[in-house]
């Protein structure tokens, strides 16, 4: 049996992962009732396999507590109109609405307005000189760039991040159940106002923005066009794959770098050459997005272990991107890799699924850091490594908060 729920291994999972890669690459986990592929080889396969469904919000759900069961039926309705949880044909249509938005031209045209509102918030931070990088930079930027994409009033934004905070906590499994699904539904509940508030909007004056939403609500597939459901889904889920992960591959890069000076400097020598690579190999060194679910829709044979149709099966990508059959020393973490070994990490997923919103994240991420280092040339960590708190989930892995110290 392995410990997977707790808080040290939220902490540190990789030792753990390397004793599942070396004894149990294919682990049926009873908690979770639940197979687990921890090595790159099956990780990928699971991932490109025609065979597995990323519709598993009903078998999550259906371990809701016995007194939250309407609750779960509505989170399963708003939760199943998430692109990431859909199949083709829903899956396609919902992603070619969407992919226009974060081409590279579209991304590009964003850079000005990442590095501006990037600048306010480290003049803000510095002029505190002590503060934490993931509440007041890595998580405040991303969420007014989707803010900006999808048109939400900057003075809705708060309430936007606190909603989808409560919200991901039912995927992410965090908290007690209770607290979990009450505060999701209260969340939802907020959501439909507010977004159906701006779809209003957007529908009563057409042609007056430009923004993503009013796109959304003007387009059509096959003569068809998004519900008001489908449309406050997707600004969501829009919202949250926005902000909730890029902010915690910012702090994992940040923090990676801040441990290891010697990278460090040799990021600051050459920054403008540099910082792409430097992003790509802390994605891989410590992978935000640490569990990726499916669900077979046919018998799937792995390592001479047969798992039943309908079974829920996780792919551990942070266990993935440190396979010693995939790469060289994975252990180390070292910005001088080559950029083509780095670049396949699965921490963006891999097939059909890939994150439509990497090279938006990428973009973010980068700017952040550049801006970071010339900006804050003393930056350090302003509690030891080992003092840093963790997100408590499965769903994505970065620090809870980072103190830092401007200098």
């Amino acid at each position: 049996m392995y410990e997977l729920l707790t808080p040290e291994f939220f902490r540190d999972p990789y030792p753990v992962y390397a004793r599942m890669r070396e004894r149990d690459p294919v682990y049926f986990h009873e908690p979770l009732n639940a197979w687990l592929l921890s090595r790159y080889e099956d990780v990928d396969f699971l991932l490109r396999d025609r065979r597995t469904s990323a519709d598993r919000i009903g078998p999550l759900l259906a371990e809701a507590p016995e007194g939250f069961k309407a609750e779960a039926e509505l989170l399963g309705r708003f939760l199943g109109d998430w692109m990431i949880f859909a199949d083709a044909p829903e899956h396609t249509r919902l992603r070619a609405l969407m992919t226009r938005t974060f081409s590279a031209r579209a991304v590009s045209g964003l850079r000005d307005f990442t590095a501006r509102t990037c600048d306010e918030l480290l003049d803000e931070a510095a002029a505190r000189g002590e503060f934490d990088l993931i509440g007041e930079v890595a998580m405040a930027l991303p969420l007014r760039v989707i803010g900006q994409i999808l048109g939400v009033r900057e003075g809705d934004l708060a309430d936007f991040k606190r909603w989808s905070t409560d919200l991901m906590a039912v995927p992410m499994m965090s908290g007690e159940p209770e607290q979990r699904y009450a505060g999701a539904v209260a969340a939802v509940r907020c959501l439909e106002g507010l977004c159906g508030e701006l779809i209003a909007e957007r529908r009563a004056r057409p042609g007056a923005f430009a923004d993503l939403l009013a796109h959304l609500v003007a387009a059509e597939v096959d003569g068809q066009s998004l519900t008001d459901a489908e449309l406050v889904s997707c600004c969501a889920l829009l919202v949250i794959a926005g902000h909730e992960t890029t902010a915690c591959a910012i702090g994992n890069a940040v923090l990676a770098l801040l441990e290891h000076p010697g990278q460090l400097a040799a990021l600051r020598a050459d920054p403008a050459r540099r910082v792409g690579p430097a992003f790509e190999e802390a994605l891989r060194w410590n992978s935000l997005s640490g569990w990726m679910g499916r669900i077979t829709t046919a018998e799937l044979a792995v390592r001479g272990r047969v798992i039943p149709e309908g079974s829920l099966v996780f792919g551990l990508t942070g266990s993935a991107n440190r396979d010693e059959r995939a790469y060289e020393h994975p252990e180390r973490f070292d910005i001088g890799r080559p950029v083509a070994a780095t670049r396949r990490h699965l921490t963006f997923g891999h097939g059909l699924h890939m994150c439509l919103g990497a090279a938006l994240a990428r973009m973010e991420a980068g700017v952040c850091l550049e801006r970071l280092l010339t900006r804050m040339p003393g930056l350090r960590l302003a509690v030891p490594a080992a003092g840093v708190d963790w997100l408590q989930g499965l769903a994505l892995r970065g620090p809870a908060a980072l103190p830092v110290s401007a200098g």
